[in-house]
């Protein structure tokens, strides 16, 4: 499989962690005492510096989600020098959408021009991107489609974040929240006659899935049960601590019983940007070699499911991503998966 094409779009609005501690706070104000205040802006603070986040980007007033992913698609069609026309599948998989049917990737379909593809979603949390990458390497495999372009648009934070902090314990499940940037990507993958030693590798374990969740109006007509009662529809919750520990184990394990990917000589690593410390905590745990790991958590913040393709367009840019060069990736995310994915890097 050849990459074409990885570019991507972010909002202008820089937010700085001072300025997310300040309305949370302001918010808060009406339920908790000034010691409680203080308490949670000082805890705040000390998760900050310990996820490193330090800014993200999120939309400024006059703009909206869809434009993002509509200039990230443009920029892709262009980086590959392919007009809208030569594109035969567009899968979107952004957990970002204004709606739950049809499927989203129909208005970029028609507002891209892509008049010769058919479009479905992926939705899986933040692996979606990856999972769309699979699919996308079995289609150009068996020549189902030529030009594939996989697009997402993570545009979540305002509509799903709770400011509300009731209690000092909410931070349980209600800080990485605050974390969450914005940021859309798309990447046009096309079939190659080369080899690209392409392996993914992808567990699974749903019992889990109380621990990170956008709920709908009627949860508990789908769910078995939560670790809680007072859950808000359409708020996003993730129990962070528990969430990063338990994928941190499975991820590590996952990496060291897989005999293919311990025997990759890979050159450089990519991995979701829910925290650069938990990335580079696996990298050193797997002996993956500290200074091949790429993050971006520090510049963007959690990008949800274009952490990874945000990164490699960033790479691409800098240099650090050629041709030819031996990639791996890999993460966990909310379900609970873990995935692994190595190749040989092709444009």
């Amino acid at each position: 499989m050849r990459y074409c094409a990885i570019e991507y779009a972010v909002p202008s609005k820089v937010v700085t962690n001072a300025e997310i501690i300040q309305q949370i706070i302001s918010r808060s104000a009406r339920y908790l005492t000034q010691k409680a205040l203080d308490l949670l802006a000082f805890r705040l603070d000390e998760l900050f510096k310990k996820s490193v986040t330090e800014v993200r980007y999120h939309r400024a007033k006059n703009e909206r989600a869809i434009q993002f992913g509509i200039e990230a698609g443009k920029r892709a069609l262009e980086s590959a020098d392919m007009s809208p026309r030569d594109i035969d599948l567009l899968i979107y998989v952004g957990i970002g959408r204004g709606y739950i049917e049809p499927a989203t990737a129909n208005v970029f379909q028609k507002i891209l021009k892509l008049d010769k593809a058919t479009c479905f979603d992926i939705l899986d949390a933040c692996a979606s991107w990856l999972r769309a990458i699979h699919v996308a390497h079995s289609f150009l495999k068996t020549g189902t489609y030529k030009n594939i372009m996989i697009l997402n648009c993570e545009f979540n934070f305002r509509e799903y974040a709770n400011f509300e902090f009731k209690s000092i314990k909410d931070l349980e499940f209600n800080f990485p929240t605050f974390t969450i940037g914005e940021a859309a990507t798309a990447t046009i993958v096309s079939g190659s006659g080369e080899n690209d030693e392409y392996y993914a590798t992808f567990r699974t374990w749903g019992a889990q899935h109380q621990l990170c969740k956008i709920p709908l109006p009627h949860l508990s007509e789908y769910s078995d049960g939560e670790l809680r009662n007072e859950i808000e529809p359409l708020r996003f919750f993730s129990y962070g601590e528990k969430i990063f520990r338990f994928v941190f184990s499975r991820l590590c394990k996952h990496y060291r019983e897989d005999a293919v990917l311990n025997s990759f000589n890979h050159e450089i690593v990519f991995s979701h940007a829910a925290s650069d410390s938990m990335s580079e905590k696996v990298i050193k745990s797997c002996n993956l070699g500290e200074d091949k790991g790429y993050n971006t958590h520090k510049r963007f913040g959690n990008t949800v499911s274009a952490s990874v393709p945000l990164a490699m367009a960033c790479a691409l840019k800098e240099g650090k991503l050629k041709n030819n060069v031996n990639a791996l990736i890999g993460f966990g995310s909310a379900g609970v998966s873990t995935a692994w994915c190595k190749f040989k890097f092709l444009t």
